[in-house]
């Protein structure tokens, strides 16, 4: 049986090849029915500075320095969230270490990630099969 910090092991180490995958200007419709294509595509959905609504206009980028592996979240209007990619069982923390960050386990190999006032959707190889049977569950990244 998997355990929940098992679960995000397995997502950050997903998210850790997945933020590797740049923008293709000749990528499809940014209205895609398959999130992890949209996210090889180099973009993500994103509730920006406490918004309701989610779309598909965040990229992630993938910086490795010293054994140590970030993601770079890229905001369309030229801010971003870094996180460090853990390993210890918590998935991500914020690399600056200002915001509290939270991650929620949701449905169809997704998480959620939300950080001060900005909210991220990111697909992610969650494992076990009772993952997607617990979308409330949340971890403290902070």
């Amino acid at each position: 049986m998997c355990t929940p910090t098992f679960r995000l092991i397995a997502a950050a180490i997903f998210l850790a090849g997945l933020s590797g995958c740049g923008s293709d200007a000749g990528s499809s419709a940014p209205d895609e029915d398959e999130p992890t294509q949209a996210a090889s595509n180099g973009k993500v959905e994103c509730a920006l500075a406490g918004s309701d609504s989610f779309e598909r206009v965040c990229s992630t980028e993938q910086i490795s320095a010293n054994g140590d592996v970030m993601l770079v979240i890229r905001h369309p209007d030229g801010g971003f969230r870094r996180f460090n990619i853990l390993t210890d069982g918590r998935g991500l923390a914020p690399a600056d270490g200002f915001d509290e960050t939270r991650i929620s386990l949701l449905d169809n190999n997704m998480i959620a990630v939300e950080s001060g006032d900005d909210r991220y959707r990111l697909p992610a190889l969650i494992k076990g099969s009772d993952a997607a049977d617990s979308p409330d569950k949340a971890k403290d990244a902070s």
